[in-house]
């Protein structure tokens, strides 16, 4: 879930829609590695402009407070909106398809091979799959510290294995289930160290844990941990292979923490994340960058900054790549979706 309590903003006006493409691309404000020589697997994507759709609303292609995205059959684009209490698809260049109510606070949200849709209910402590029409087809959580209890699960991803993977955001783990629901496993606890999650955030809060969770081809799991301003990467059982991240403004870093109501820094840092079919790490962050890492954590590109202009963002969320390694962002309080080419 969020890493800022949401604002209630007024709908802006779009400088154009599809037709500003051809234009667009140079709108991007790219950070890039400025290590030379890297190797072709590391090189920078350079991530380009395409389309965007959406504005703030309740209508049918409007959004508020989306903050869960994920690609389906044929490409299709599923969003989830923690305010409007639904799930929207799109097709890939944007055309509304269909949309289905879900239960209240829904945050991340994956969707299986045969389209049912799996989404985490934030403040109601619990998963709910649904059918491709809507149907609530089984849930399960409560609150709790127990095997399949839930503090403030924050987003849901299906990994490699067919297991779903939740990042219980409270209770500073991520547990795995069967797509039915049962319990398989769980790792990680509140702290500061290599494999915990939260940093100095007190323990139970919404910041105490991993966002959203993503996965390589080796079935590798990467979390984002906003808490402690890192990502960290693990084997599917838990295992710690890695983490990177600091609260700096430069490139790669994710600072600096957004601003509350009263002007005094609140808490910021990183919010989704998803890896492309070259094993690179794509992180988006509450200072309104989206950022491509290689595996073991080295800055490689990046776009953003805060604006309602094309490639620049307000609080993205989560982000997803479809078959044809195109880029979607949640660009949650400037409700609407953007897509970028990364290869």
């Amino acid at each position: 879930m969020s890493a800022e309590n949401f604002r209630d903003r007024q709908p802006f006006s779009r400088l154009s829609r599809r037709e500003f493409l051809a234009a667009a691309g140079g709108a991007c404000f790219l950070l890039r590695s400025a290590v030379s020589g890297a190797e072709k697997d590391e090189e920078p994507s350079r991530p380009q402009f395409l389309i965007e759709w959406g504005q703030s609303g309740d209508e049918k292609g409007q959004f508020s407070a989306c903050v869960g995205i994920a690609i389906g059959k044929n490409d299709d684009v599923y969003t989830c909106e923690f305010r409007n209490q639904r799930v929207q698809r799109f097709t890939s260049d944007g055309q509304f398809l269909e949309m289905f109510p879900v239960q209240p606070h829904g945050g991340g949200l994956a969707v299986d091979a045969e389209g049912n849709v799996y989404v985490a209910h934030w403040n109601s402590n619990k998963l709910a799959a649904y059918s491709p029409a809507g149907k609530l087809l089984h849930e399960w959580g409560q609150k709790g510290t127990g095997d399949g209890e839930f503090q403030l699960p924050g987003s849901v991803a299906l990994g490699p294995d067919n297991l779903l993977y939740v990042p219980d955001q409270g209770n500073s783990r991520v547990q795995k289930f069967t797509l039915d629901g049962k319990f398989v496993g769980k790792w990680g606890e509140h702290g500061s160290e290599p494999g915990q999650f939260g940093g100095s955030v007190p323990a139970g809060g919404r910041f105490a844990g991993p966002q959203f969770v993503g996965f390589d081809r080796a079935g590798n799991v990467y979390t984002t941990d906003a808490g402690a301003d890192r990502v960290q990467k693990f084997s599917a059982e838990g295992k710690l292979l890695g983490h990177w991240g600091t609260d700096s403004a430069e490139p790669g870093g994710f600072g600096p923490a957004p601003l509350n109501k009263d002007g005094s820094p609140g808490q910021g840092g990183p919010i989704g994340i998803c890896v492309d079919r070259h094993d690179r790490v794509w992180v988006s962050a509450t200072n309104n960058r989206v950022q491509q890492f290689s595996n073991a954590g080295k800055f490689l590109c990046g776009v953003g900054g805060e604006g309602i202009e094309p490639a620049k963002f307000h609080l993205p969320h989560g982000i997803a790549l479809d078959s044809h390694n195109c880029l979607y962002v949640a660009d949650t309080m400037n409700g609407r979706i953007q897509k970028f080419a990364v290869d």
